[in-house]
């Protein structure tokens, strides 16, 4: 039971760490995956803006 869990909260964390210079930054996107899923959020970070370099 804790392993399904365990590989789901991966996946978040992955997704949240890919996202770190995104506007919503990493704690943006890992809520974000938790909440939703984490594929919907990897659909939502590879078609994002990144954030402005100044």
């Amino acid at each position: 039971m804790v392993g399904p869990f365990l590989v789901y909260l991966a996946c978040c964390l992955l997704v949240g760490y890919l996202a770190r210079d995104r506007v919503i930054g990493f704690a943006g996107f890992f809520l974000l995956s938790f909440v939703l899923t984490p594929l919907v959020m990897l659909i939502v970070f590879i078609l994002g803006m990144r954030r402005s370099a100044s």
